[in-house]
């Protein structure tokens, strides 16, 4: 039993509360971001006067931090619930948790591109986030590794390259030593891969032939 299942009396109510604001800031700060919410605003929306808001979360910027813990510790319990150990199966399930919950997925985009500026309160946390992403360990799979795929269409493709574009510049402005042009570069020599594995000979050279002419 956890020590919020056994709490009892003003404990317990202290912490469904402190729950309560957590989700209402959540929300607030996916709407409106965080330099644009406001402490009236979240106290509104919980019932509470500022002074009370104040009584379970010392300021703004903890609520911040609190917040993001929470959309961490949401992604980190899905993962741990289906035992997701090698990166292929992680990246799908990351995949499936955000277009499951879109309000924290909205509240870690808005705010990944509203912290860019140094002196944001969750700047840190992205720069963090992403250097964890690149430097962390993963776990290639073994016994079922992903094949080459049959086909890679030209909508696919489109899509990975907005995705890998819009991500890269977001990235690069936490990692300012990120290659973007070396990731892209490595992103159509992939694509070149995938359609010479498909046959695709003609659609292979050009994407080849896109590479090769980024890297002049």
């Amino acid at each position: 039993m956890s020590s919020a299942e056994g709490a009892r009396g003003p404990y317990r109510k202290g912490l469904e509360r402190r729950r309560e604001i957590l989700a209402a800031a959540a929300d607030l700060f996916a709407e409106s971001g965080y330099t644009h919410s406001s402490m009236r605003e979240l106290a509104k929306r919980v019932n509470l006067t500022q002074p009370g808001v104040l009584h379970h979360f010392s300021d703004k910027s903890e609520l911040l931090v609190e917040v993001l813990n929470l959309r961490d510790a949401s992604v980190a319990e899905h993962l741990s619930s289906i035992q997701a150990d090698d990166i292929v199966v992680r990246s799908r399930e990351i995949a499936r948790h955000s277009a499951e919950h879109a309000g924290l997925t909205s509240l870690f985009i808005t705010l990944s591109a509203e912290a860019i500026n140094a002196d944001h309160p969750a700047h840190q946390y992205f720069v963090d986030h992403y250097r964890a992403t690149e430097d962390d360990p993963h776990e290639w799979p073994q016994d079922e590794a992903p094949s080459p795929p049959d086909q890679l269409d030209e909508k696919t493709i489109a899509i990975l390259t907005a995705a890998l574009q819009d991500g890269l510049q977001i990235q690069r402005r936490y990692k300012p030593e990120l290659d973007v042009v070396g990731t892209i570069d490595a992103f159509w020599q992939l694509v070149a891969a995938a359609r010479a594995h498909a046959g695709d000979d003609e659609s292979a050279d050009r994407a080849e032939d896109i590479s090769q002419s980024a890297r002049v």
